[in-house]
């Protein structure tokens, strides 16, 4: 076939898979948006709390500690979110639908990076199942209409995957150097990928052909260097404003804390699992009633390293029964969210009750017992091919989320960005299946018949 020819189908394919997701997001929302608008109200009332300062008092402010910009009770959170609200409400006008729509548009193109991503490492059939696994999955669908960066931080992760595997066919620091510095816009957004530009890098020192030599290190680095790039001024910030040392945000001894009250189902510890939880017990430990209003607020860095000392404390002195639940955490990142389906309920209403119809039917595949043996499936074929490098590619953030989210107080949505990956690998799966089905129905329609006529001349 002509190169013009494959070039104008692909193009076809991933039109048609940026639509299906976009199209299948529009129906979701439009369904499901009074519901999404119910999660995490708090949260998304401090996002928009800090978007509404930096729109008040200037983006100045966020350098300046006497301002309310600077509220140690924001730090819990990075302000690259309330920042991009700050944008969308200039631009579109202070509504959450417009924000939604936003994170649509740019969750709909993760299933194109991540069909992208598959092509580059292996084959563009594999990327085409891949991207519209992703394009139709509920989980992917529902986080992207609530108010929250989850879904957002997802796709520069995305791009800097595809950039990577494009650098390990042809070594470049340039895309690697972008490549890191999308790491660092995501951590503007979530702080959960801070550790990842590190850990590339060291995979990077693996994959690369030994024949490169020194140049290896170099083009590893630029890696690094792009996301410590994009990653100083937020750390510079911190520093100025409040002068610690806070990489990104506050949080860890929060999360560490909700983690191990978690899994402590007879309450030896005495840690409590949720936010007030910490916050009442702090306000009646150390006698300040104003500890019981805030996460942080008051003493806000002091209070999250103490949350952090006192979790590495229960965490040495039972160090297999924390083991066990970090295990047990990693093990549970790898299941899929049950998420809300469009509903029953309104299937009769208006034109969509059809579109709506088949997208619920094909959505309830999406459970774990269906999609987990694909995975399973997917990485033992790549094992057998000894595509080793491409499977260290794909199982890389996957990895990297499952040893350190899972130190930690863990929700789906922070994990969101490793399940793309597991879809490339269900996709190799499901691709090898394809091909050994369509082989034995080919095989039989050219089988010789009993009088020796093969069935195809008939």
């Amino acid at each position: 076939m002509p190169l013009v020819n494959i070039i104008r189908q692909r193009i076809v394919v991933i039109s048609l898979i940026f639509l299906t997701a976009f199209g299948i997001r529009l129906l979701v929302w439009n369904n499901k948006r009074a519901e999404a608008g119910q999660v995490q109200t708090r949260v998304t009332q401090n996002y928009k709390h800090l978007a509404g300062l930096i729109k008040t008092n200037g983006l100045g402010s966020l350098f300046d500690a006497s301002s309310t910009t600077s509220d140690p009770d924001l730090l819990g959170h990075p302000p690259g979110y309330s920042l991009l609200l700050t944008v969308v409400y200039r631009i579109f006008g202070e509504s959450d639908s417009a924000i939604q729509r936003v994170q649509i548009f740019c969750d709909s193109l993760c299933a194109v990076i991540i069909l992208l991503v598959a092509a580059e490492l292996l084959t563009f059939d594999v990327g085409t199942i891949a991207g519209f696994l992703a394009a139709v999955s509920p989980q992917f669908s529902w986080n992207s209409i609530l108010l929250l960066p989850d879904t957002l931080a997802a796709l520069p992760i995305l791009i800097a995957v595809y950039l990577l595997a494009r650098a390990w066919k042809r070594p470049s620091w340039l895309p690697l150097f972008v490549a890191g510095a999308c790491i660092g816009v995501s951590c503007w957004l979530r702080a959960n990928g801070l550790l990842l530009a590190p850990f590339l890098t060291l995979l990077l020192l693996f994959i690369f052909p030994r024949g490169l030599g020194i140049r290896r290190v170099k083009l590893a680095l630029a890696l690094l260097a792009g996301f410590l790039l994009i990653l100083a001024p937020l750390t510079i910030r911190n520093a100025v404003v409040f002068g610690h040392f806070i990489p990104v945000s506050l949080g860890a001894g929060q999360t560490l804390l909700e983690g191990i009250g978690d899994y402590d189902e007879a309450a030896r510890f005495g840690v409590p699992n949720t936010d007030l939880g910490i916050m009442q017990q702090e306000a009646e430990a150390h006698h300040r009633p104003d500890y019981a209003a805030t996460l942080f607020g008051p003493d806000a860095i002091q209070r999250d390293r103490e949350r952090l000392r006192r979790g590495f404390a229960i965490i040495r002195a039972h160090p297999f029964w924390f083991l066990s639940v970090v295990v047990r955490r990693a093990a549970d990142m790898w299941r899929l969210e049950r998420v809300p389906l469009i509903s029953n309920q309104r299937l009769s209403a208006g034109w969509t009750r059809y579109p709506n119809a088949i997208v619920r039917a094909v959505q309830r595949l999406f459970i774990t017992a269906v999609m987990l043996p694909l995975v399973l499936a997917g990485l033992l074929i790549l094992i057998w091919r000894r595509q080793f490098a491409v499977l260290a590619i794909l199982v890389a953030v996957p990895f990297y989320y499952s040893c350190t989210q899972s130190i930690l107080h863990t929700e789906y949505r922070y994990v969101l960005t490793l399940h793309y990956f597991l879809f490339v690998i269900a996709a190799v799966a499901i691709r090898q299946i394809g091909s050994w089905g369509a082989e034995r129905l080919h095989s039989r329609r050219t089988q010789p018949s009993r009088n020796g006529v093969s069935t195809t001349s008939r």
